[in-house]
């Protein structure tokens, strides 16, 4: 990852933080965009007695992890386990080292937890974190460098795509949708899936036509780095977003799956996070009724706990787009 998006997001983080934090990144090594983590107690200058107390604190993890307490630490193999949903707004609390080629394999996933591999600027991943979130999963994440992927990672995904879940059972499970549906079934908790037959079937119809919407987000992407005129494509997402905005008309809720937040709604936030940077938040001028669920969302404590800051997420794209633009397309799973 480009040394200049690194430094800004300790930056960030320093700004934002009114206390210490768990972990915070500091600056690549060089190869590939691997992070190295300083210790949190240097970085904001606690006492080393409160460092130590919070390494002799061990693994935190959520309600329904086999560990006591609250809150996640975990690090294993360059993983950082996600942090609670009390962090600031702004960051995404995902802030483990982006693992390369020829770095070591992670050693199992701990019995109780689940690991998810991502990375921290895919749409996809995201719709995965949240459901970790909005379920109070306990969990690890190991992000995954899209660009110089480890050999490692290809015999547990043979594709080398991002995100996947490992239990610790070894089993593998890939593909946002159907992360987020073994999520929502295999843990206690809220179901963000409904129990209606029809209602199930209409999340599924529904997300297979946001499906071809995020395709032209990309596209709009792309064009605006080549100079093209994107006057066309730009009323054409506008188009696809009053659809949207008929759907809520019609169900008359906040949400699209009733009146909170629901499976489908954390499958299509990623990318209306996203539509600032992607320079089309103008594209929503004309659907009140969608832009009062955008501002529902970003209230949801998943969301908030996943969030990334538009600036930076803009300087990471303009970077990212220099060096890789198929990045944005090939290292993640729709």
């Amino acid at each position: 990852m480009p040394e200049v998006v690194v430094q800004l997001f300790v930056n960030e983080e320093r700004r934002r933080a009114s206390g210490a934090v768990e972990h915070c990144l500091s600056r690549t090594d060089g190869e590939g965009g691997q992070l190295r983590e300083p210790p949190v107690g240097k970085l904001f200058g606690l006492p080393r007695a409160r460092r130590e107390g919070r390494r002799e604190a061990g693994r935190e993890a959520g309600p329904h992890s086999l560990s006591p307490g609250g809150r996640c630490r975990l690090r294993c193999g360059g993983a950082v386990a996600d942090r609670s949903p009390s962090r600031r707004a702004g960051m995404s609390g995902d802030q483990s080292r982006s693992l390369g080629k020829g770095s070591a394999a992670p050693g199992p996933v701990p019995a109780g937890q689940l690991r998810l591999y991502s990375m921290r600027f895919c749409p996809y991943a995201q719709r995965t974190r949240l459901v970790l979130r909005a379920k109070g999963i306990s969990h690890e994440v190991i992000n995954i460098n899209l660009k110089n992927k480890p050999d490692w990672y290809f015999e547990k995904q043979p594709s080398g795509l991002v995100p996947t879940l490992e239990t610790s059972k070894g089993q593998l499970i890939w593909e946002s949708p159907i992360t987020c549906e073994y999520l929502d079934e295999a843990f206690p908790g809220k179901k963000l899936m409904p129990s209606d037959p029809y209602e199930r079937a209409f999340q599924k119809m529904l997300l297979e036509d946001f499906s071809k919407i995020t395709s032209l987000l990309f596209k709009h992407v792309l064009a605006v780095k080549d100079g093209q005129d994107t006057t066309a494509l730009k009323a054409e997402i506008a188009e696809k977003f009053g659809k949207l905005e008929e759907v809520l008309s019609k169900r008359n809720t906040v949400f699209y799956g009733g009146d909170s937040v629901s499976m489908i709604d954390y499958l299509m936030w990623p990318w209306f996070e996203r539509l600032e940077p992607f320079q089309l938040k103008d594209s929503l001028n004309h659907t009140p009724k969608l832009q009062r669920w955008v501002e529902a969302m970003k209230e949801d404590p998943a969301v908030k706990a996943t969030i990334t800051d538009p600036q930076i997420y803009k300087n990471y794209l303009q970077l990212y787009l220099k060096n890789s633009p198929e990045g944005l397309f090939c290292g993640c799973i729709p």
